[in-house]
């Protein structure tokens, strides 16, 4: 058996080589050696010296030994002084709890290694399984083979080497093996030729020997509190303290679940539990019902008698009886072969008196020989005699709910509340599936609703908003609000309404604004509505922030084009800024609020508290980026990146290139990277914008970005790891130098791979999510980072339909449905996945889709393999609906495209390549061997400069080919 490590990779072979150099910078002394990087090989430092040379291609950190991997063998450095305690030599290397054992295995051969005295054991093991027990007691470790023993993992011997086997087991208390909470306590039996000895797994002691026995392991069955043995070739059960409580006597035994033992002797099958022979071992077949522990059977012929163990009754059926739940079975009796139900442990509940049975899937039925039938009640539902009987049933939506008929009359039943309604003549029920609901309409006209359990749709289905409020549905309406008092609506109907949590506020929300609503019902939304975002299910649709008394959001007026931020104030929502938004953002700082407000342009405006309003305090940002554990801002302006406290003070003196968090493991310290805008070259800024070190790095990160397995958060961890064109080192938290050695000893083997439409895959997926970055359509597609995807989406939609880009949504719907292209709905708000499909169809036919029914559409669309795969509630909460809908757009307008000598080719510079253009790329580019994007660290600028040339170059000479190639796969 293999060991199981967690040994994290730096990356997959592409890691460092050797330098005896190291530079005169504040050398600190580390209380750990410290991972470095030269050629792409890993060496560790003291923070002195270098202890090793770079020769490792991974390692893996323990307090006892530093696992080391060179050329796939892996081998122990000692974590304080980098003294090799064994060579890589060895195929696995495992330490158990991180202390003094260490398991090396070489091929199918196992052997330990004690971490205090370096000495490699002299035994070869066939195994070495650590069962870690508990954190007092910690690992024990078992090594198995033609001699086994047992250490701890401070390398205590806890059975000496012996000739024989060696199993963990583990059990629970007798009695407790129905209780799935119950304790499991952790033993080591050893097998020898002559006996089998029982040991405690923390100490080593002997509980007992049993002469002439052997372990049947138990290995992953059911819980136990006894060990199964073998002696004299007849198999018994032991207790722990190794008394017999089931002789050796019996040809097998199987252990079941809750305590159950089936035993199988000379004459048939028996049953054992606690202590119990419940059945001889005499009978065809034995069984236990799962759901119920009281209850096992026993067949003898073509009988099958139900047992229960607590009251000792035996209830006889004919073979072939079902367990219903509880302690009912439903069967035949053995004399008449009528059917009936009896309790196991009771009596008869239902006589046995019918002719035959039918069902499930929707129900268990009784019939009777007149053909009339019966509903058996569903789980945990007393059964009992029926007391209402009819011809047929149909499902309504589910299994849950039936209609069943009699005669000319018509009932409700329910899985879960039973007969619902009695049948009665000119009844109608039906189920419908907008709802989810059963509607039964009495022959006086009257309509009453059933939800999917059988209760009572009561009257509008009230729902609490305030102590003065509550809401009121109406199918096919909407949702009212309804004084609670007075029983009377106070609003019109909305989509939906619901109090919110933070303002205290009730939201209505309608098919394009939202009303607000005071909790005593006084409508605040008169003449400015509440703007709603559309542009997917990430986030919630409406944003109120709180500031003081106030409430502040984005409102909308009827003919007026973007939207305004807004307070309440005065029982009314005010307007406080011009209509040029589209869309607000709440983020936090720590404890900090500020607003995000976008701009039509896609800039943004930055708003924060003062005093007690929401001020703006930064206007036409291009970019920000915000931590929720950092109470600092990073803003974009068109001079540059700048750091801006909470309040929006701006803290930095330089504009930058750009700026980035640094967050450490513990996101409680941090410190900043910057750009300059010159050079290119980076350097460290403190939280509060303060220059720590000039731009000289070419890289600077947290050191468990580049090490995974450096997440310590102690004060002796070195925080950052950085390169220059010529040096790896370490900065401290305060940018000060605290290692430096030479990066690269040797000019790197750049290679590059065929840009050809064959090998060169990255080109396809980039084409296939984004075309926008490599081809030119004729018209001015986009798709601009960030910013609102609905309207970025629609600009493009526009542009296909000839009309201006920022013709807008409502101009854009208007135009497709004047052509037919879908169909006109006075509720539409958004892009329904429908409308996608027939905009798509239009676009690959030239015709609308009118004449086709929904089905048809999305047939049409599962067959072009335009619909969106869409799993699991993570996709949900991050869908950006016209995302999706914006790669249709793209993927039908170049197949619409094909061959017509529209599209033409981007042509790439260097100096403009987008991060997914040098993505792309990169992937055409090999360094020493082996694919440059899985570097841990980047190239050096120089050198990447002239490997990108070489790719940007390669590229464009291929990209009419490579175009050509897609198109002819569309």
């Amino acid at each position: 058996m293999n060991i199981k490590t967690k040994t994290m990779s730096l990356v997959t072979a592409v890691i460092l080589g050797a330098s005896a150099w190291t530079s005169s910078v504040h050398a600190a002394t580390f209380s750990q050696i410290q991972p470095y990087l030269t050629d792409y090989k890993i060496g560790f430092t003291d923070g002195n010296k270098l202890v090793t040379q770079a020769i490792y291609d991974e390692f893996q950190i323990t307090s006892s030994g530093m696992i080391v991997t060179k050329g796939g063998k892996k081998g122990i450095i000692d974590p304080r002084t980098g003294k090799e305690i064994t060579p890589t030599i060895w195929d696995n290397i495992d330490i158990p709890d991180s202390k003094n054992i260490a398991i090396v295995q070489k091929g199918g051969w196992f052997q330990y290694i004690d971490l205090k005295t370096h000495k490699l054991s002299t035994m070869k093991f066939a195994g070495a399984h650590p069962y870690y027990s508990s954190a007092e007691q910690g690992t024990a470790i078992m090594l198995l083979g033609k001699s086994s023993m047992l250490l701890n993992g401070d390398g205590k011997v806890l059975v000496p080497p012996f000739a024989g086997k060696l199993t963990m087991v583990q059990l629970v208390a007798p009695g407790q093996t129905e209780n799935k909470e119950a304790e499991k306590k952790r033993y080591f039996v050893a097998t020898t030729p002559k006996e089998l000895i029982m040991y405690d797994s923390a100490s080593g002691k002997k509980l007992f020997a049993l002469a002439k026995a052997e372990l049947i392991p138990n290995e992953g069955g059911p819980d136990t509190a006894y060990l199964k043995v073998r002696s004299g070739g007849k198999e018994g059960l032991l207790d722990r303290n190794g008394k017999y409580v089931l002789e050796p006597k019996y040809n097998a035994i199987y252990i079941w679940n809750n305590g159950y033992f089936q035993v199988i002797g000379p004459k048939g099958q028996g049953l054992w539990k606690d202590g119990r022979m419940l059945a001889e071992p005499i009978y065809k077949e034995v069984g236990i019902e799962h759901q119920n522990p009281d209850v096992y059977y026993t067949v003898t012929g073509d009988v099958a008698t139900y047992h229960s163990v607590a009251k000792g009754t035996a209830h006889p059926f004919k073979k072939g009886a079902q367990f219903l739940h509880g302690s009912y079975v439903l069967g035949q009796d053995p004399k008449t072969n009528l059917y009936g139900v009896a309790q196991v442990g009771g009596g008869t509940v239902i006589p046995f008196t019918y002719s035959s049975v039918e069902g499930p899937p929707a129900a268990r039925l009784l019939v009777r020989s007149d053909g009339k039938k019966a509903i058996l009640p569903g789980w945990n539902k007393e059964v009992k005699e029926p007391d209402f009987w009819f011809d047929s049933y149909v499902t309504l939506g589910s299994y849950s709910m039936l209609s069943i008929k009699d005669g000319n009359k018509i009932g409700l039943y329910s899985e879960n509340e039973g007969l619902v309604l009695a049948p009665a003549e000119n009844r109608v029920i039906r189920y419908e599936e907008v709802t989810g609901q059963v509607l039964v309409t009495e022959p006086d006209g009257k309509v009453q609703r059933y939800n999917f359990s059988g209760k009572p749709q009561e009257a509008g289905n009230p729902k609490p908003l305030s102590d003065d409020l509550t809401t009121e549905y109406q199918p096919g309406k909407g949702v009212m609000i309804v004084d609670r008092k007075t029983k009377q609506p106070i609003s019109k109907h909305y989509q939906s309404v619901y109090l919110d949590s933070d303002t205290k506020l009730i939201v209505a929300m309608d098919r394009d604004w939202t009303d607000l609503y005071t909790p005593e019902g006084k409508l605040l939304t008169t003449e400015n509505k509440v703007g709603m975002w559309k542009g997917g299910n990430d986030r919630s649709p409406i944003t109120l922030i709180k500031v003081a008394d106030s409430v502040y959001t984005m409102s909308v007026r009827p003919d007026v084009v973007g939207m305004s931020m807004s307070k309440t104030d005065g029982g009314q929502l005010q307007v406080v800024s011009e209509a040029i938004y589209r869309d607000i953002t709440e983020r936090m700082l720590q404890d900090h609020k500020i607003a995000i407000a976008t701009r039509a342009d896609g800039t943004f405006d930055i708003w924060a508290p003062e005093g007690n309003q929401l001020v703006n305090k930064l206007t036409g940002v291009n970019g920000y980026v915000a931590e929720a554990d950092f109470n600092k801002l990073l803003v974009q302006t068109s001079a540059g990146w700048g750091v801006y406290s909470p309040e929006l003070q701006r803290l930095s003196t330089g504009d930058y290139q750009s700026l980035k968090f640094l967050i450490l493991p513990d996101r409680k310290q941090s410190a900043i990277v910057y750009q300059d805008k010159k050079t290119g070259l980076f350097g460290l800024l403190s939280m509060d914008g303060k220059v720590l070190t000039s731009a000289k790095f070419e890289t600077i990160m947290p050191v468990d970005q580049l090490f995974l397995q450096l997440w310590s958060t102690s004060a002796s961890q070195p925080p950052y790891v950085f390169t220059t064109k010529d040096q790896f080192g370490y900065l401290g938290h305060g940018g000060q130098e605290l290692f430096a050695t030479r990066f690269l000893t040797k000019k790197p083997v750049v290679t590059y791979r065929p840009i050809s439409f064959q090998s060169f895959s990255a080109y396809s997926e980039l084409m296939r999510q984004r075309p926008l970055e490599l081809i030119d359509f004729g018209k001015p597609y986009s798709w601009p980072a960030g910013g609102n995807s609905e309207s970025h989406f629609f600009a493009n939609l526009a542009l296909y339909l000839n009309l201006p880009k920022d013709a807008g949504k409502q101009a854009v719907l208007s135009e497709l449905v004047s052509k037919g292209i879908i169909k006109a709905d006075e509720n539409r708000s958004v892009m329904s996945d429908e409308d996608m499909f027939r905009v798509a169809y239009f676009m690959a036919t030239g015709k609308t889709s009118q004449a086709m029914t929904t089905p048809q559409v999305l047939e049409w669309a599962q067959k072009r393999g335009i619909v969106p795969f869409r799993e699991g509630m993570s996709h949900y909460m991050t869908m950006n609906l016209y995302a999706e809908y914006q790669h249709i757009l793209m993927t039908e307008l170049m197949r619409s495209l094909k061959g017509k000598k529209v599209l033409k080719p981007k042509v790439l510079t260097t100096a403009s390549l987008s991060d997914a253009q040098q993505q792309m790329l990169t992937t055409a580019l090999n360094v020493n061997g082996k694919p440059a994007n899985q570097l841990p660290v980047p190239f050096p600028q120089a050198e990447w400069q002239k490997a990108i040339q070489v790719l940007v170059n390669q590229y464009n000479k291929q990209a009419a080919q490579l175009l050509a190639a897609y198109e002819a796969k569309l």
